[in-house]
């Protein structure tokens, strides 16, 4: 059976703290061997950037909140990534 992927919108915001790896932390966010939630950069500042993704339909996609931490986590777990996240699924 086919899996449903839930496409959504997030924006990344730099840590205060974390200014001079911005831009690596994009690079690495964005990376294609990363399978769990494959990202594309729609636009981005030197602060800040828009991109869009898609991820597998499963309890942490039923709101934005519950994306929003999930990905933080993973982020943070699989890459040391710091970045604010906000996430909007896209209904």
């Amino acid at each position: 059976m086919p899996t449903a992927f839930i496409p959504f919108t997030m924006c990344a915001t730099v840590r205060e703290t974390h200014e001079h790896s911005f831009r690596t932390d994009l690079e690495r966010l964005t990376s294609s061997h990363r399978s769990w939630a494959p990202l594309d950069v729609v636009k981005s500042t030197n602060t800040k950037a828009v991109l869009r993704g898609a991820i597998p339909q499963s309890i942490h996609t039923t709101t934005d909140a519950s994306l929003a931490h999930y990905l933080q986590d993973r982020l943070v777990t699989d890459k040391n990534i710091h970045l604010d996240l906000a996430i909007s699924i896209q209904r």
